[in-house]
């Protein structure tokens, strides 16, 4: 029996949807932020909501934690008596309320899409 270090790793698939013809590949999104986070670009405020209008209400993803994390965050949901995903959720919008730098960002996106805000 070999060591785990030993054994094969598994190859990731590369497929034509991940390659992009020379000039024509987008820039991440966080790319275009501008220096001034106060004024941000039409351009960048149009390609956040039309990314916004993808995901159609709720997004699922994944979040990888170590070992130690997932036992603390099992044993706050359990001495709570609320989900992970409760308390993920509000430390993540904690963390959001405390970014003004993203304020400027949602009046733009709620702006063009005609709301009065996010």
């Amino acid at each position: 029996m070999k060591p785990a270090d030993d054994l094969p790793r598994p190859v990731a698939a590369l497929s034509g949807g991940l390659l992009a013809r020379k000039g024509i590949a987008r820039r991440p999104v966080l790319a275009l932020v501008e220096d001034d986070a106060a004024a941000p670009s039409d351009a960048l405020a149009e390609r956040l909501v039309r990314t916004a209008r993808a995901t159609k209400g709720r997004a699922a993803f994944t979040l990888r934690l170590d070992a130690e994390r997932r036992l603390r965050l099992r044993l706050a949901a359990a001495v709570t008596g609320r989900s992970a995903q409760q308390l993920v959720t509000d430390a993540i919008d904690m963390m959001l309320d405390d970014m003004a730098e993203l304020e400027p960002l949602v009046r733009r996106i709620a702006a063009i899409e005609g709301r009065s805000q996010i």
